[in-house]
């Protein structure tokens, strides 16, 4: 009987963690975003909700546990927060190490 109270706990706790996680998530909208590639500087990415939406460019701000702040375009990486690298029309940046 005592070890179904410990059970039932663990139960409760990874539930309780797992809704504290998914909370935090961003809402989408129903429609989602569909962006021409030509109206960005650094091509579109596909957001958190399927949508396209404006890539960041070098030395611009980037990442986010859901990717709040932006994705890199292609030729960029993001790290330490800001997209690293060259774009296609070879802009580039490289910024401090973490």
């Amino acid at each position: 009987m005592r070890s179904l109270g410990f059970v039932t706990s663990i139960a409760v706790i990874v539930v309780i963690v797992i809704v504290n996680e998914t909370g935090a998530a961003p809402r989408c909208n129903q429609g989602g975003n569909r962006l021409p590639a030509n109206n960005c500087k650094y091509g579109t990415v596909v957001d958190w909700c399927g949508g396209s939406v404006c890539a960041k460019g070098p030395g611009e701000a980037c990442g986010g546990e859901w990717s709040e702040n932006g994705e890199c375009g292609a030729g960029t990486y993001c790290s330490c927060g800001y997209c690293n690298g060259c774009s296609a029309n070879l802009e580039c940046w490289f910024g401090s190490y973490c």
